[in-house]
């Protein structure tokens, strides 16, 4: 009962910090800037949370019966396998390019910055949602990255390099809704 109320408490801070902070971890390389991760993966990481707790509240009700063992063993191998799933999505920006693997995705994608294409950042006011950077690359893969206060301070750097290898950014300024 103890570990299921201390993980229901916990879990929202550790929802908040752990996804970035495995990412970076994990992925982080020599001339990465920084490893991102898209928001699918806090959902998996919050069902994960979500099946822990339900496996120690589950051992307390049915009072660690062996059925109640087989069932908390059950979700905490159900938790494992989203925290591990979760793990793999990350999104790299470093020297050479870009390097990002989807949510439920096994295989990774990278790009150089030579092989971006088209760029478009779109501005989009704060209270009507999130700015976006889209990149398309030479395959005509598209990749939309969601801005935030922490990905805003990698936009200076990403503009330069590519303006480096030629491709400018089109900026396209959405206004207000009414």
């Amino acid at each position: 009962m103890v570990i299921g109320i201390s993980l229901l408490l916990l879990a929202p801070f550790a929802v908040f910090l752990l996804p970035n902070f495995i990412a970076n971890s994990i992925y982080f390389k020599s001339g990465s800037w920084f490893i991102f991760v898209s928001f699918g993966v806090y959902t998996v990481y919050a069902v994960g949370f979500a099946l822990l707790i339900a496996a120690a509240f589950v051992l307390y009700i049915m009072y660690m019966s062996k059925k109640s063992l087989i069932i908390s063993v059950g979700l905490t191998i159900l938790a494992c396998a989203s925290f591990y799933i979760a793990s793999l999505n990350y999104t790299m920006l470093s020297d050479d390019g870009i390097t990002y693997r989807p949510l439920l995705s096994f295989h990774p994608h990278s790009y150089s910055w030579g092989e971006v294409e088209e760029a478009v950042y779109r501005s989009v006011p704060a209270k009507d949602g999130n700015s976006e950077f889209d990149f398309k690359f030479d395959d005509d893969v598209m990749l939309t990255l969601t801005m935030n206060r922490l990905f805003m301070k990698f936009l200076p750097p990403i503009e330069n390099r590519l303006s480096y290898e030629g491709v400018e950014v089109e900026k396209i300024l959405v206004p207000l809704k009414e």
